[in-house]
């Protein structure tokens, strides 16, 4: 690891890591709102957090395809139609996998009509117990949750690694809100018309049919990187709410 990569997680880990972001988006910001809009067609993975979307984006040529770009600055401004069309162009990209457009995936259709919207699907109390291991890691890793606090919070009053210290009532309530936001993800892009949805443990079983939809060779399927958690705390939603509740909506797409 270099010197470079070792100063900025340390600096991570660090109360500067905040205005440094801000900084950093600030300069960003301007870069992209300078690029004039043009026609790009890139091909999207925009499922929610922790359903492939790094490896979707990893297995692809880096060159032309990324996982979460311009991060901080996007989740920030991305209800910005100007900005999100100036990004694109900035990019340039022709696969991008982020996970924070599924909040918006109506609108971002209609934005980008011509661009491919995928979704993998996964188990949804498996789901959730990844995105609950995935905060815990962050908590670490970083001092400024920026995700939970500029895209979780639309989700959910709670922050996940606060779940585990949650009374019986407010852990109810998350899983309650992360299970609806799962239905609302999948149910609107079902009505999308350029949405194609692929269950998550199919998509190495599918490899040429992405290649297909994203109009790209996937090159680096030895070496596309997951983000897994080490050591995963065992987890159930149905520990924490009536799965007869969800049944019905949960079904709808064989779970």
């Amino acid at each position: 690891m270099g010197l470079a990569v070792k100063t900025k997680k340390f600096l991570a880990r660090t109360p500067l890591h905040r205005p440094l972001l801000e900084l950093n988006s600030a300069r960003r910001y301007r870069q992209v709102m300078r690029t004039p809009i043009r026609d790009v067609r890139t091909a999207y993975c925009i499922s929610p957090y922790k359903t492939g979307t790094s490896f979707i984006a990893n297995m692809f040529d880096l060159s032309v395809s990324a996982h979460e770009p311009l991060y901080h600055l996007t989740i920030k401004h991305m209800h910005n139609p100007d900005f999100l069309q100036r990004r694109k162009a900035f990019l340039d990209l022709r696969v991008e996998a982020s996970g924070h457009f599924a909040i918006m995936a109506k609108e971002f259709s209609a934005l980008f009509p011509d661009d491919d919207l995928l979704f993998t699907i996964r188990d949804p109390s498996d789901w959730l117990g990844s995105c609950l291991d995935h905060a815990a890691v962050m908590q670490q890793r970083i001092h400024y949750h920026f995700g939970g606090k500029l895209f979780w919070r639309k989700v959910t009053r709670y922050a996940s690694n606060d779940f585990y210290r949650l009374g019986d009532e407010a852990q109810c309530e998350y899983v309650t809100d992360m299970l609806n936001f799962w239905v609302r993800t999948y149910r609107t892009a079902r009505t999308l018309p350029k949405a194609h949805i692929i269950r998550l443990h199919e998509v190495e079983e599918k490899i040429e049919w992405l290649e297909h939809l994203f109009n790209q060779k996937a090159v680096n399927l030895k070496h596309a990187h997951r983000n897994t958690s080490p050591g995963r705390k065992p987890f159930s939603a149905w520990d924490y709410v009536n799965k007869a509740d969800f049944a019905d909506a949960i079904g709808e797409f064989g779970y």
